[in-house]
């Protein structure tokens, strides 16, 4: 996370708003707050930068006579719920960076913002800014949200309103996705407040119904933090919209947008949940150890401690990574790569060839044990999604 703060004002043409006319709307549309001058001299130069006063703390506006770089992905996002978005960054041709600068005054101890109200404070200033120019195409904030100056002067109004009043929507991207026939969402720009990103695929919601929830959770993580949160594998009892349970577990999104919070369906209502083997047949009938565990039964590929539950439309296909078989063959032939391991193996095979199967698993049950505990490591990194057992499967348009 950062304490940063940082929106971009898109405009038809090159300008800094007027210092005074600025000032007049902030504190028309923000009076609990003392707005000013920056104190801080400038030039005629239109490249300086215009610094403006809130109460103890500095507002800075840089003009940049350039358009944004081109995001296809910011864009596309925002023309979800902003048709004319492709329009307004087609024509803008300059762009106003606007963020904190900490404490107006270097002689006195002013408590440093966090993140979360670095945004109110941002998202205030940025309304008034929309407000007192004519040509403001849009307003992109942090570089990953776009939304219309129309949106902006509504709701960064209500930018110091507590929960559930505050703008979050201006803020963070409320992604939809398909995976097989169950329609999901991931957001961006949560992680900024939260560290974190949600990532919500829960089984038979229409679209509205998953953006309303999303929404909530996402309000709900912005103003109070994750620290009163249940913990990773808590699963939910079905309410009155879903009918089933839900299980929520902190995990790395496979969509490789960072660490998220995320809500799947805990039952399989849909038959869409096949099991598949970590450690695959391949390797058990080939690999030493296992055909030594094997020998002894205390390791078999069929049972329940080496299968792992998936999704198969969570990936492109269900061809093993070869990766991901290398890297189990590589732990399993460590644990034999020791003098130790080859004085077991040869008392095991000295018991099994005098009949004596209990000695013979005596000697190997400390690999044994060893094997299921990698079993339980990479199930857990399956399930958290820091490793693959296939290829993941991009997120699709609904």
């Amino acid at each position: 996370m950062t304490d940063l703060a940082v929106a971009y004002v898109l405009l038809d043409h090159a300008r800094l708003p007027d210092e005074d006319a600025l000032i007049r709307t902030l504190r028309i549309r923000h009076p609990h707050l003392q707005w000013s001058p920056g104190g801080i001299a400038r030039s005629n130069g239109a490249d300086d930068p215009m610094f403006i006063r809130a109460g103890d703390h500095l507002m800075t506006i840089l003009m940049m006579p350039a358009p944004i770089p081109y995001d296809q992905e910011l864009w596309q996002r925002a023309s979800w719920l902003w048709p004319e978005a492709f329009d307004a960054v087609g024509r803008h041709r300059a762009h106003l960076i606007v963020a904190p600068m900490g404490s107006a005054e270097s002689n006195k101890a002013t408590k440093a913002l966090n993140y979360a109200e670095n945004t109110q404070l941002t998202t205030a200033f940025v309304g008034a800014v929309v407000a007192a120019l004519p040509d403001v195409a849009a307003v992109v904030w942090g570089g990953k949200v776009s939304r219309s100056p129309e949106m902006w002067l509504d709701q960064s109004r209500n930018a110091f309103a507590p929960y559930p009043d505050q703008p979050f929507a201006l803020w963070m991207e409320i992604v939809p996705y398909l995976a097989g026939k169950t329609l999901g969402a991931f957001t961006t720009g949560l992680s900024a407040f939260t560290g974190r990103e949600i990532e919500f695929e829960v089984d038979g919601l229409d679209q509205r119904t998953v953006t309303s929830r999303v929404a909530e959770l996402s309000s709900n993580l912005i103003a109070h933090g994750l620290d009163d949160w249940p913990k990773s594998g808590a699963v939910f009892a079905a309410d009155f919209e879903i009918d089933h349970r839900v299980e929520m577990f902190y995990r790395n999104s496979r969509f490789k947008i960072g660490p998220v919070i995320s809500f799947a369906s805990f039952d399989d209502r849909s038959g869409r949940v096949k099991t598949f083997p970590i450690i695959p047949a391949t390797i058990a009938r080939d690999h030493p150890l296992l055909v030594m565990l094997g020998k002894v039964g205390l390791f078999d590929p069929a049972k329940v401690r080496n299968l792992i539950r998936l999704r198969p439309d969570h990936y492109q296909s269900e061809v093993r990574l070869e990766s991901f078989d290398e890297g189990v063959s590589q732990a399993l032939s460590r644990m034999i790569a020791t003098d130790i391991y080859a004085e077991a193996e040869t008392n095991a095979r000295r018991a099994l060839a005098n009949g004596d199967m209990a000695s013979a698993k005596a000697a190997l049950q400390p690999w044994a044990a060893e094997v299921g505990e990698l079993q339980l490591a990479v199930k857990l990194a399956l399930t958290l999604c820091d490793v693959f057992l296939f290829m993941p499967a991009p997120p699709r348009s609904p």
